[in-house]
């Protein structure tokens, strides 16, 4: 895929507008904002709960029934404020803790048995046919990746619940992707010394497939060769 101007824009957008909404999160659940000002922690913290649902929305064949859906969600926010904002720190921790351990479940249950793993279907995208090594290191990265989503949502949840909110602020606004770009690049170096007849491929070939392969319809068949 080349590389155009438009791309780079785009990509840089979505890199800012990710390290705003970190500063603002944490700003809003962490510093005298979170007492001075809790309307605002409460709209950032359904910020991406309510742009999922406006984007499902806007795409959906049926919009009238998604446009009733959103006025009955404005109608509890409405009803429901004032709670939100003595307890929007716990929407913070359930889209956090929530969303990684979705993720180790997602990527964990393609290992149970007669499935492929997740790892091996992205290697396929990127690779084609793989030989019986890659099958088995893609069954193993596949686990290392559960094994690592959990360890960021049983860290998420300790420091929740056993630190201050402000630790725990810290490492999911500001640590938890630069963990992800370092578990990437490890993977990576791995996959070089483990699998050194493999034709190269970059990271970024690698996050291609990820999206391209996420996006496929659910339960399509897979391409077994």
């Amino acid at each position: 895929m080349s590389v155009t101007p438009g791309r780079v824009v785009r990509w840089v957008g979505m890199a800012a507008a990710g390290v705003a909404y970190s500063v603002l999160a944490h700003y809003s659940a962490a510093t005298s904002a979170a007492t001075t000002c809790p309307s605002l922690g409460v709209a950032v913290s359904l910020a991406p709960s309510l742009a999922i649902l406006l984007g499902l929305t806007w795409r959906s064949p049926a919009k009238p029934a998604m446009l009733l859906l959103c006025a009955v969600v404005a109608g509890l926010l409405w009803g429901y404020w004032g709670a939100l904002e003595e307890n929007f720190s716990w929407v913070y921790f359930l889209q956090h803790a929530g969303t990684y351990a979705m993720l180790a479940a997602v990527f964990g249950v393609t290992l149970a048995g007669g499935r492929q793993p997740l790892c091996t279907r992205f290697a396929e995208a990127v690779h084609g046919s793989l030989t019986p090594e890659e099958v088995r290191y893609s069954r193993q990265v596949t686990l290392a990746w559960v094994l690592f989503f959990l360890a960021v949502s049983l860290v998420s949840s300790a420091l929740f619940f056993f630190s201050s909110i402000g630790m725990w602020s810290i490492f999911a606004n500001f640590l938890s992707f630069p963990l992800i770009v370092l578990m990437f690049v490890a993977e990576y170096g791995v996959r070089q010394r483990t699998l050194r007849h493999q034709k190269k491929h970059s990271i970024m070939d690698g996050m291609r497939a990820y999206w391209k392969t996420a996006a496929a319809r659910p339960g399509a068949p897979s391409d077994t060769r």
